[in-house]
């Protein structure tokens, strides 16, 4: 193995203690006596640990490849800086496996036991101290693991971490078990959450519906809080701006993993793919094929009366300047009813940004008379409706007399593709109908090619109104 970098010692004006109370990597660092190295992924996994601490990321998701030291910063060293800093605080960390969580919590206990007196002037209570339950001494913060899908008992957490929920590829290709997953974070982690507690979720990705996929894609619907996402593939691909601004091809932790070792991995595409780029895809290609569309998902004429209850619309203009541009302009409406299931119209054409917007109120106009539903969000991607669209939607619209409430979508810097796999829950339960018009057609036609498909456009804007959809009826139910 090649020889590791290791962080240079404190600045002269920052004692080693400082440096230990200030941050969780500052503690990794003096607990391991400078053997703790902090390559750029890590140094910015450690800067949202701070933002969770601090209370300005209340949920945060972690993906990337196994062995890249994930586990040891967030489950190890984080929740020792933790309970250190807030001794009256809480933490639950959970895994795959009961003794698998407890490993950790062994861990974090022992950091603490070792150097809580010295750097945050606090101790682990020696009558409780278990490796899977342990208490600061004349304080009321503490530690509890436990294995996902297993009961939580005791207090609730300031902190829940969620270390590596899959076990394997078997536990991962188990439809049954993935869904005890889901049922588990509902119905037991998250209720163990205190007002204004964290969620920590950090794991490599086995499936498109594993425990991240479905939070990520809006699972947790009665959950308003939106997720930072921190998705780090072993080799950065040209998809977007990465994350600690590598150009393509470049290897995640060089100096541990060079790109001739990882590449050693792609004999197997799915794996690679999931495991180590974060980016898992059905296997065969595409994600969604002709199975997922039966005949029942199509809908002649929209409902009426009360069973819809909310109606968003989305635009994802093409970037084209006129309409022979390869791109679509997708417009895509969702309407949602009491059981859930979601109920879409679109429109995709190449048309000139010139009717972009006459082409947008005219199919709001449109879908809602159809409907009977007043638009109550129309969402236009964030940098075109900065640089063009906004001032003539509002012109318009006050000239036409028909209002649309407008919003900036933003793609909070998660993929496109990891986007738009947020609609696989509803997909494969089939929880989505589709009229039965040209421009819709198209959009079904596009699904079933994702992600190998040269056009997304409506996809993404199918996207973009479901998260509108979750976002206002948050806010119906009373939540920000």
């Amino acid at each position: 193995m090649p020889t590791l970098l290791r962080p240079p010692t404190p600045p002269p004006s920052l004692s080693a203690l400082q440096l230990a109370r200030m941050t969780p990597g500052g503690l990794a660092w003096h607990a391991s006596r400078g053997r703790w190295v902090s390559p750029k992924h890590l140094t910015l996994l450690n800067r949202k640990l701070l933002d969770v601490a601090a209370g300005r990321v209340k949920r945060l998701a972690v993906s990337m490849p196994p062995r890249h030291g994930k586990s040891e910063l967030v489950s190890r060293y984080f929740p020792a800086w933790y309970l250190g800093s807030f001794p009256d605080r809480r933490v639950i960390l959970t895994g795959y496996e009961a003794d698998f969580a407890a490993g950790w919590g062994r861990k974090a206990r022992d950091v603490l036991a070792t150097h809580g007196p010295g750097v945050f002037g606090v101790r682990v209570r020696s009558d409780s101290s278990a490796a899977n339950r342990w208490e600061i001494a004349d304080r009321d913060g503490g530690m509890v693991t436990a294995g996902v899908g297993g009961p939580i008992t005791g207090k609730g957490a300031d902190v829940l971490v969620i270390d590596d929920p899959v076990k394997n590829a078997e536990d991962a290709r188990s439809p049954v078990l993935r869904e005890k997953h889901k049922d588990w974070y509902k119905s037991t982690a998250f209720t163990r959450l205190e007002p204004g507690g964290a969620v920590v979720l950090v794991m490599t990705r086995w499936h498109q519906d594993d425990l991240a996929g479905w939070l990520l894609g809006g699972g947790m619907e009665d959950d308003p809080e939106p997720w930072e996402v921190v998705c780090l593939p072993a080799i950065a691909t040209g998809n977007g701006l990465d994350a600690i601004g590598r150009a393509p091809g470049e290897a995640l932790w060089p100096a541990r993993y060079s790109v001739e070792a990882l590449k050693a991995h792609q004999s197997d595409p799915y794996w690679w793919s999931a495991l180590y780029q974060q980016d898992p895809r059905a296997e065969g290609g595409t994600e969604w094929g002709k199975e997922f569309f039966p005949s029942s998902i199509w809908f002649d004429d929209w409902p009426r009366g009360d069973h819809l209850q909310l109606l968003t619309i989305a635009l994802d203009p093409s970037k084209g300047k006129d309409a022979k541009s390869g791109d679509y302009s997708a417009l895509v409406a969702l309407a949602r009813d009491r059981n859930g299931c979601l109920w879409v119209e679109a429109n995709l054409a190449r048309r000139p940004l010139a009717r972009i917007v006459t082409d947008g109120i005219e199919f709001a106009r449109s879908v809602a008379a159809s409907s009977g539903l007043t638009v109550e969000g129309f969402g236009v991607e964030s940098d075109q409706f900065q640089e063009l669209l906004a001032d003539e939607f509002v012109r318009q619209t006050q000239a036409a007399g028909f209002m649309l409430p407008l919003y900036k979508m933003l793609t909070g810097g998660v993929n496109k593709q990891v986007r738009i796999r947020r609609l696989s829950s509803y997909i494969t339960r089939k929880q989505i109908r589709f009229r039965n018009t040209p421009g819709t057609r198209l959009l079904v036609r596009q699904l079933q090619e994702f992600p190998t498909a040269d056009h997304d456009d409506g996809p993404d804007s199918l996207e973009y109104a479901l998260r509108l959809a979750i976002r206002l009826w948050n806010g119906k139910q009373g939540k920000r």
